[in-house]
């Protein structure tokens, strides 16, 4: 029988059983055995290893050093680690894409001094995920609190016009499958992971702003499974982040989406294409 493998780090394969039986259960309905990599404090001869065989690597994780050397080795890795190192790096992801895809203006965070924007302003780890380490800064004491917190890589962003409100687009191979408007009445962020609501949305109904977005994100990277969140800011569409790995624990909570086995159908044609 045909072999796929999918990389998980220890912590994140705990929180997402389900998503990860959803994947072997994809897996197996297309004539693939699964198995899973915790790749965690692993050598990467290592994961070489227990990958042989395979015939695609789904990367869970947001290791793209990692997913580069799979790719090296000859492996059909998804996402690829170009995606992967982009997605998870806020300032990578403005300088790679800011002349095609419309975004709030983004800026590293000097150790010290003056910040480069007025206040108040969204302060945030240029790799961070889940909203984690995202703070509205309103005044030089809190820029001080926020800058003694010793949080790597910060970045620095205007506050949008419309905030605690923003699209995720779950979209598998170039083209949007889902969509979940997230909402929070009591912080700027937005995230469902943090308490937000989310509201399923049709795809049919997405703007035309928040779809040539997406087609420009997808001209730019090799999107094979990812989440493009979209908020609106002086009534336009800007592309917030994407996140890779993007979870979907919203979906299967207010939907019968099951992006794992789109995501494994869209693997298994390229594969076939190659």
């Amino acid at each position: 029988m045909k072999r796929a493998c999918i990389l998980y780090k220890k912590e994140d394969a705990a929180k997402n059983r389900v998503l990860i039986n959803k994947y072997f259960a994809a897996l197996r309905r297309n004539g693939y055995s699964p198995s899973l990599i915790i790749s965690d404090r692993l050598p990467r001869e290592a994961v070489l290893r227990m990958a042989e065989g395979a015939r695609f690597v789904v990367n869970r994780t947001r290791d793209h050093a990692l997913a580069g050397y799979l790719e090296a080795a000859g492996f059909l890795v998804t996402n690829p680690s170009i995606l992967n190192e982009t997605a998870n790096d806020k300032l990578l992801t403005y300088e790679r894409l800011k002349d095609a895809v419309p975004m709030l203006e983004t800026l590293p965070l000097p150790d010290e001094g003056e910040p480069p924007l007025p206040y108040p302003f969204a302060a945030k780890p240029a790799g961070g995920h889940g909203g984690a380490g995202v703070e509205l800064i309103r005044s030089r004491a809190e820029l001080d609190a926020y800058r003694a917190r010793g949080l790597e890589r910060t970045l620095v962003q205007p506050v949008a016009t419309e905030t605690g409100r923003d699209m995720r687009v779950y979209v598998v191979g170039g083209r949007p499958a889902a969509a979940m408007l997230r909402t929070s009445s009591v912080d700027f962020r937005s995230n469902y992971s943090l308490g937000g609501r989310a509201e399923a949305v049709p795809v049919s109904s997405l703007r035309e702003d928040e779809l040539r977005i997406i087609e420009a994100v997808c001209a730019a990277l090799p999107v094979d499974y990812a989440g493009v969140d979209i908020m609106r800011d002086h009534g336009r569409a800007v592309l917030n982040e994407i996140e890779d790995p993007v979870g979907a624990r919203m979906l299967y909570t207010y939907t019968d989406a099951d992006p794992a086995l789109l995501h494994i159908e869209y693997i298994i044609s390229k594969e076939n294409r190659i």
